[in-house]
């Protein structure tokens, strides 16, 4: 199959391809003096430090911080690691965050398939990885997961297990789910709920309809939906609204999210993708929700890969960027 969706369910293709690339000019860092990791990247590439550093979390004590700007926190120093991730190598907002970060003599890495972003880090020899040319950047993720871990075991000496997921990405049956999912949104506005172990995937959902099927869409998060959300969806209408819960394991907290829900009189599609692991299950989800948001585009007579809106935000930050430097 051609097109986006068949960029999507090449996921596993694409991740083995991966998976076999290079960290050129790695070196070794000792984790004991550093004193945190930041990732650099915005939309579809700024996921992957989402998803990535929580998982790095739970391997190795060093807190990590997700920086989606054109600049970094005060506390970022020499003794951080910042990895930069744009699958173009030409995002403003990272390379900005990514030069300040080499002016304040911040350790730096930078995963892209190329651009600027590569050039810089070849003239200054710091560690980084070129991923395949030639997707959507919202497509990529396995590539940029990839190569953003490969860099990330290599220098911190760390094993991340993104080789688990191949598999993951072979299951069929995923597609099935997708088109239960894009006809169950036809007409309405996504609310993804999602439990907080797993953020990085409602935060890509609500991506991934944005840009494929160009519709708005929101993440309510728990326990915090129950101390807040939960209580404003009690009076708002119901017609345009569609609930998704994406559930990993047995949850309590969800099934009552759920149940309650419907109670209110909202339709709710309940879609489990826990699989072994928490790399497995949010790389899962988002193969879901990225072919399911491309099947939608297709029902709403939509292309999925213009996104006209960010082409004319884009212009406008390079003029920022310009008048910057005059």
């Amino acid at each position: 199959m051609s097109g986006v969706l068949g960029d999507y369910l090449n996921w596993a293709t694409q991740l083995e391809r991966a998976l076999r690339g290079v960290v050129a000019n790695a070196t070794k860092l000792d984790l004991r003096s550093l004193r945190g990791l930041v990732f650099l990247g915005m939309g579809g590439s700024g996921v992957v430090g989402d998803i990535l550093g929580r998982h790095v979390e739970d391997v190795v004590t060093l807190p990590t911080i997700t920086v989606k700007s054109f600049s970094l926190p005060r506390y970022v120093d020499r003794n951080w690691l910042a990895v930069a991730v744009s699958y173009s190598g030409n995002t403003l907002e990272t390379l900005g965050a990514f030069q300040e970060a080499v002016r304040r003599g911040v350790v730096v890495a930078a995963v892209a398939s190329g651009g600027e972003l590569i050039e810089i880090s070849r003239k200054l020899r710091v560690p980084y990885v070129k991923v395949d040319e030639g997707y959507l950047p919202r497509t990529a993720l396995p590539a940029l997961l990839a190569g953003t871990s490969k860099l990330l075991e290599e220098l911190l000496g760390v094993r991340l297990g993104i080789e688990e997921c191949v598999d993951v990405l072979r299951d069929r049956t995923a597609l099935d789910v997708a088109e239960k999912l894009a006809h169950f949104l036809v007409g309405g506005v996504p609310i993804f709920v999602v439990p907080d172990r797993i953020y990085p995937l409602g935060l890509r959902a609500k991506n991934e309809f944005n840009e494929n099927a160009k519709i708005v869409s929101k993440v309510e998060v728990l326990p915090e939906l129950g101390h807040n959300d939960i209580v404003g969806w009690e009076g708002s209408p119901r017609e345009w609204v569609r609930f998704v819960v994406f559930r990993d394991m047995n949850d309590q907290l969800l099934d009552f999210a759920a149940s309650y829900i419907k109670e209110l009189g909202y339709p709710v599609m309940t879609v489990d993708i826990g699989k072994s692991s928490y790399i497995q299950t949010v790389l899962y989800g988002s193969w879901i929700v990225g072919m399911a948001s491309t099947i939608l585009a297709k029902l709403r007579g939509i292309d999925p890969r213009e996104t006209i809106s960010i082409s004319r935000y884009k212009e406008v930050v390079r003029r920022y960027f310009k008048s910057l430097g005059s």
